[in-house]
């Protein structure tokens, strides 16, 4: 081992990843020789398939939540389908049923969209509050109707709503809530971590995630019930590792246990590299967060006490209890720019910075949604619109930006906008 550590480490010297186009890209490698070590362990030790280092893993995600149980799968839009699967099972003893509305923010990922199609479901979309990027609870209060079900909520880059507002809402209404948290890993709403308000909350380990397994994602739950299905519908929906796995066995001798299959299920598992990857991520994930906080803080005052700057862009606002740990780094153009924002991104992009649109952008005008989603009208989302066409992302990263980054950063961003 003493050998691989020296070869890991002089490879990570010689062959440290670099961006020749990019001084400014979306995500920097955040792993290191620790992480490949481990991934190599797992390769000599032949055990490659979902076992003891994912396990470990899920336990130790769950503490570091404050979760109950928690379910690593292959990737964060698998964490969201097997959530909403487990909710529309059969098995479950209050589930949504086939035609049941649930709401999600009209910014949202394909895949947090997609499973609610998928089984059968259907989504309405709620308007956002275009001050903190996250779902509006005034418009989600008036779409609220009888046969609304549930409520997927989508957190978007580290920030999120009034959770205590949110929840009310879901208990007053007995409806069964969802948390994407994928981008929002880490922050807090009164010192209570999003992805454990819900029924399910999932994650994603995605590499330019707060965390990485490359792929990879976690769905967190409170009840046996649900831990049990999401275990069983991961994987093929046979018996193994279940709590009630005896059971299953006595009632049905004549059948292999092993082989014993007592739902419907997917293969979503992840595989023990992840683990093992995860499990050193989890270590570095503190001191990476309070990276991405300290960059943002750092590069809105660079933008702000610029000599062009003359409040050409304005930035998202956090409640005051929340503690936002920044997927990336969000701005909005001022309206006089949006007739000139594609140029303003390609001019970025030749000068060495990344930037993306606020995820989907308002979903409704997704070709997707047009065909499977409800009719909807652009005065009805106009929250959603305003970010779509004025706001834009770049990265926060996980390792201190320079000052001289930071600079050349704001030099380039306001020279287009002077």
């Amino acid at each position: 081992m003493d050998f691989l550590k020296k070869l890991v480490k002089k490879s990570l010297q010689e062959h440290k990843p670099t961006n020749e186009r990019q001084f400014f890209p979306l995500v920097f490698a955040n792993y290191g020789e620790e992480e490949i070590l481990r991934a190599i362990e797992v390769l000599l030790s032949g055990k490659l398939t979902m076992g003891e280092r994912v396990l470990e893993f899920e336990k130790k995600f769950a503490e570091y939540l404050d979760a109950p149980y928690a379910v690593m799968v292959n990737s964060g839009s698998s964490a969201n389908l097997l959530a909403l699967s487990v909710a529309s099972n059969k098995s479950r003893r209050y589930r949504l049923k086939e035609g049941d509305e649930v709401l999600i923010p009209a910014i949202c990922w394909a895949t947090s969209f997609a499973p609610i199609v998928q089984l059968g479901l259907i989504p309405k979309l709620v308007d956002i509050d275009p001050h903190t990027l996250n779902i509006s609870v005034e418009h989600l209060k008036k779409m609220i109707t009888k046969n609304t079900k549930a409520i997927f909520n989508v957190h978007i880059l580290g920030n999120c709503s009034d959770m205590e507002e949110i929840s009310f809402e879901i208990n007053r209404n007995n409806l069964i809530s969802f948390e994407d948290a994928c981008e929002s890993l880490g922050t807090t709403y009164n010192d209570k971590m999003l992805g454990t308000f819900s029924d399910f909350g999932t994650f994603s380990f995605y590499f330019s995630h707060h965390m990485t397994t490359i792929e990879g994602g976690m769905v967190v739950c409170k009840t046996l019930e649900d831990y049990d299905l999401l275990k069983c519908l991961r994987a093929h929906g046979w018996s193994r590792n279940l709590s009630n796995q005896t059971l299953y066995e006595k009632q049905n001798p004549e059948i292999d246990p092993r082989f014993l299959f007592v739902n419907l299920g997917y293969n979503l598992r992840p595989m023990e590299i992840q683990g093992a990857f995860g499990l050193e991520q989890l270590k570095k994930i503190s001191s990476m967060n309070f990276q991405r906080k300290e960059n943002v803080k750092k590069l809105k005052n660079v933008l702000t006490g610029h000599a062009l700057w003359k409040n050409q862009l304005s930035f998202p606002e956090s409640l005051r209890q929340v503690d936002p740990v920044w997927f990336g780094f969000p701005m909005f153009l001022h309206k006089i720019y949006i007739s000139k924002r594609s140029k303003f991104q390609n001019y970025l992009l030749k000068n060495g910075i990344d930037s993306r649109p606020i995820i989907s952008g308002n979903y409704a005008l997704q070709p997707v949604y047009k065909q499977y989603g409800n009719k909807v009208t652009i005065n009805e989302l106009k929250g959603a619109q305003d970010i779509h066409e004025r706001g834009i992302f770049v990265g926060c990263h996980t390792t201190s930006l320079s000052d001289e980054i930071c600079l050349k950063f704001a030099d380039i961003v306001l020279s287009f906008l002077s």
